[in-house]
């Protein structure tokens, strides 16, 4: 039928046909399209020629997404993803503790470790724990950017959760049911004009949290990815490796974020879109900018040569340039440890909108 299949992402297919752009993404057996109306018949009909298929006429539902489209009077869209029926799943499993809402998902300054053997959760309670924590990972991924830290932080002891993780599981809970309306907002800073000439605009940040894994003393790594100011990507992991100094934490924390622009990079060029270049990356370490913007190799940098060159080279091939943002403006700082409600919901903003909970006073207090 003419469709081509991107080179990025295989699950991502394409057609250019008289100027327009159409594209279609699968999952299994559910396909969302997006084009012009006259190209998205025209595939429907192609579509039903080879299988049994059936089309929803209104975009509003999607692999367990919400989806909300409104367009403003500049003919920007803001798309909102939300989760209600997973938000009931938790509400149906949770009750509420107390009548005090917590503003941020963890207590602020917290941070879970392995702890000893005391406390720890057995038969239905560890069920709980696991069923309603691998809920919040699948939520943190689609609509709720919010939560990615203080979730990934529950799921390092899903293995053999004890009563502090299950104190922390049950602010989570708290946070995410009472803030049920918030979803991950995606409203671009322009529009684009449906030509193939248009430059799109690709940004990151990264941060991370020097040794902050009691345990192994690993890193956390926290970065997002912008397409046209909207949050494509995000994430909060824990480095792989021990690194040896902050400045090390931060390089390998860039390195990843750059993987991840890259990829949006290589997406929108296998459809035929252009990139305006250099993307920018930006980081809140000095030491770690200055390392990516020079070459020279000694002292206590020496043993990461590879994951610098990386980003070296990246620098000298014109798809990349590294600059320093103040860490109070760095918006990937809420992905690495669980901030005060003043630096949380500062940030958060970029991710789900000015929405109904973000001007409301704060309370960094626990549940009681």
């Amino acid at each position: 039928k003419g469709y081509e299949r991107s080179n990025a992402d295989f699950c991502l297919y394409y057609v250019w046909r008289h100027g327009r752009l159409l594209i279609f993404a699968t999952w299994v057996d559910d396909i969302v399209v997006c084009g012009e109306e006259q190209d998205i018949k025209a595939f429907e009909a192609d579509i039903k020629q080879a299988f049994e298929a059936k089309s929803e006429p209104v975009f509003n539902e999607y692999v367990g997404n919400h989806i909300t489209i409104n367009r403003g009077d500049d003919g920007i869209a803001a798309v909102k993803f939300t989760q209600p029926v997973l938000i009931q799943k938790l509400s149906d499993n949770f009750t509420p503790i107390s009548s005090r809402m917590p503003k941020t998902p963890a207590l602020p300054g917290s941070n879970l470790c392995k702890g000893d053997d005391t406390g720890t959760l057995t038969g239905d309670q560890a069920t709980r724990y696991r069923s309603l924590t691998a809920t919040c990972m699948y939520m943190m991924q689609w609509s709720r950017p919010d939560i990615y830290q203080a979730t990934r932080s529950l799921a390092r002891y899903m293995h053999n959760p004890n009563e502090s993780h299950d104190k922390a599981l049950n602010w989570l809970l708290s946070y995410v049911t009472a803030t049920k309306n918030r979803g991950l907002l995606l409203k671009p800073d322009r529009v684009w004009d449906g030509s193939a000439d248009f430059q799109w605009t690709i940004s990151g940040r990264s941060d991370s949290n020097y040794a902050a894994d009691i345990d192994d003393r690993r890193s956390v790594t926290g970065c997002r990815t912008f397409l046209n100011g909207a949050p494509v990507m995000f994430r909060s992991a824990t480095q792989r490796f021990v690194t040896l100094s902050v400045t090390e934490a931060e390089s390998a924390a860039g390195v990843t974020e750059a993987q991840d622009m890259l990829y949006a990079y290589n997406i929108l060029k296998s459809l035929g879109l252009k990139v305006e270049l250099p993307m920018i990356l930006e980081m809140d370490n000095k030491g770690a900018v200055d390392l990516a913007n020079s070459w020279s190799v000694g002292g206590r940098t020496r043993h990461i040569d590879v994951r610098m060159h990386f980003l070296r080279e990246l620098k000298s091939q014109g798809l990349l340039v590294i600059k320093h943002v103040p860490g109070d403006d760095n918006d990937a700082d809420i992905f690495t440890k669980n901030t005060t409600a003043a630096v949380f919901n500062k940030h958060v903003r970029n991710f789900v909108g000015n929405d109904e909970y973000v001007e409301v006073e704060v309370q960094d207090n626990p549940p009681s």
